[in-house]
């Protein structure tokens, strides 16, 4: 048994540790709950990237070209990266143009910079008052009358353009300046539709190619074989799929195709259906399964029987109305 003045030690030892080791038994700190889900806001500020390209819009069309710009400074800073990319790419084939969409996409490119530059002139207007000097009065009519033919084509600027033009000849009274006010809001109401909504076309642009590849891959006539759990049912069908563009009351209510996935969504007064298929065999099978509100699911296998058009005529055939399974 140890003696008196080991059993001190090993008792000091032992108190040490105690006041040195926090204590277990205190509860952890709760951790912070993450955030909650949002939707993002993934529009650009327009009003600063007119502002941060004042100069170089303000000098169109005469003095560069819209396209340009868009390609250099406009695009990436309105995180269009891609299409500014691909609009500058070079030794594209006329088959890929077309199929990457390129004229509505330069189209679109265009339109966006036209409305840009449409917001700067209003931005420069509401800034003309009392205290502007000639030269500023002056710098503005120079714009408006270099971008009068381009502004106005195929749009309603034309008043307000004039308008800009004829008060800002001399030193504005408050009169002046009210009209001023509303002619610059014309513009910028014009450039702010025009700028979101070409925006838009060019932001969705990606998404838009890849579904007409989609559907191009996926439009023939299919022979479906199709295993419903539910009754045990086995049943042959033939689906048809139109090539992109064409509208048909039977097909589907939905449709979306990435790489090799393939999503229908069905609509039919019995209920929706959703499949869920895979490409295989290069394209020529369709493999996966189907759910839908009646309870149904089961297994889908589907072979190409027909190209996109019907060798006699080339008109896309009709395809059946579709049913539960």
């Amino acid at each position: 048994m140890p003696n008196h003045a080991t059993r001190s030690l090993f008792l000091s030892c032992a108190l040490i540790a105690l006041l040195t080791v926090p204590v277990a038994a205190r509860a952890e700190e709760p951790t912070p709950a993450p955030p909650p889900p949002a939707l993002v806001n993934r529009l650009p500020a327009f009003h600063d990237v007119a502002k941060a390209n004042a100069a170089q819009l303000a000098a169109l069309p005469a003095q560069g070209e819209a396209l340009a710009l868009f390609k250099t400074a406009i695009g990436p800073q309105l995180g269009l990266q891609d299409a500014a990319m691909t609009i500058g790419a070079k030794g594209l084939t006329p088959t890929m143009s077309r199929e990457l969409l390129i004229t509505d996409l330069t189209r679109a490119a265009n339109e966006l910079v036209r409305a840009l530059a449409a917001w700067q002139l209003a931005q420069v207007t509401k800034d003309l008052n009392s205290t502007t000097t000639a030269d500023q009065r002056q710098a503005v009519q120079r714009q408006v009358e270099a971008q009068m033919t381009w502004l106005t084509e195929g749009t309603s600027l034309e008043s307000a353009l004039k308008q800009v033009l004829a008060l800002s000849s001399e030193s504005p009274t408050e009169e002046q300046i009210a009209r001023l006010g509303g002619a610059a809001a014309d513009l910028q109401a014009w450039a702010s539709e025009t700028a979101h909504r070409e925006w838009f076309r060019i932001y969705n642009w990606k998404d838009q190619v890849r579904q007409q590849r989609g559907l191009t891959r996926l439009c023939g006539t299919w022979q479906w074989s199709i295993h419903n759990h539910q009754n045990h049912r086995e049943e042959k069908t033939s689906v048809i799929f139109a090539p992109p563009g064409t509208v048909s009351s039977n097909s589907p209510a939905e449709i979306t195709v990435l790489g090799d996935s393939v999503y229908l969504r069905w609509e039919t007064r019995a209920g929706v259906q959703e499949d869920s298929l895979i490409f295989s065999a290069e394209g020529q099978r369709l493999e996966g399964t189907f759910v839908n509100t009646a309870g149904g699911w089961g297994s889908i296998t589907g072979k190409r029987t027909a190209t996109c058009f019907n060798e006699g005529g080339g008109k896309p055939t009709v395809s059946p109305r579709r049913q539960h399974h």
